[in-house]
């Protein structure tokens, strides 16, 4: 009897496995760029006075709140390497009292900043798509209707030296889901990744704090290793 019940349950078991379907996004390769004289100037300046400047959000102080904490983020790690982080507000507000034609040899004695990083572009829905999976046994295939999606987030830096008012290197940096890979399942309409609960919320549709913080983190320490190459 031990047999003819455990055989069903086996089978099962092997068709269930065999079924299983995973998606899996290849991230757009990061970009790194410092000129010769920023190198120089590292090298002899090895913790620079350093301000990070932000998007401009002017007159829109929701979004500016909402990402305070990846400006944060981003100050703690260049803190934590040993670079001396100057008030980004307080900066700000002598370049505004100074006006436009502001000389940058006198902003750096005003401010005692060595280095501007901007953060020239910040995005947090950046769309990644697919209408292909693939087995365990590493099998390709295209899902019978529709694709799936999720999203992913992209930040570009831009460094200015103060002294010499010169554009000295360019760095982005991308996150992507699903590095590893993603379950996923098929319905009647199209494509969604396996979650536990009847009520679940479908993942990777927006990208969490949590998981912006940690890419942040990252991309400032991969930054750092780019500058002190």
């Amino acid at each position: 009897m031990k047999t003819i019940y455990l055989l069903p349950v086996v089978m099962i078991f092997v068709i269930s496995c065999s079924t299983q379907k995973y998606v899996q996004f290849r991230p757009p390769q990061s970009e790194t760029f410092s000129t010769d004289k920023l190198k120089a100037f590292l090298k002899k300046t090895p913790n620079p006075k350093v301000v990070l400047r932000v998007p401009n959000t002017q007159g829109n102080a929701t979004e500016e709140d909402a990402n305070t904490y990846i400006y944060n983020t981003i100050e703690k790690e260049l803190l934590r390497n040993n670079f001396i982080v100057r008030d980004r507000a307080l900066f700000n507000e002598i370049i505004k009292k100074s006006g436009d034609k502001i000389e940058y040899s006198e902003l750096q004695k005003k401010t005692d900043t060595d280095i501007i990083l901007e953060l020239s572009n910040l995005q947090t829905d950046v769309e990644y798509r697919t209408n292909q999976y693939y087995t365990k046994s590493g099998k390709k295939a295209m899902f019978d209707k529709g694709d799936i999606l999720v999203r992913g987030a992209k930040v570009d830096f831009k460094l200015v030296v103060i002294q010499d008012n010169e554009y000295a290197g360019n760095y982005n940096f991308n996150y992507t889901p699903c590095l590893g890979g993603c379950e996923v399942v098929e319905g009647k309409r199209g494509p969604r990744f396996r979650i536990e609960g009847k009520y679940a919320k479908q993942p990777y549709q927006v990208v969490s704090k949590r998981e912006l913080e940690e890419f942040f983190k990252d991309a400032t320490n991969k930054l750092i290793i780019a500058l002190r190459q």
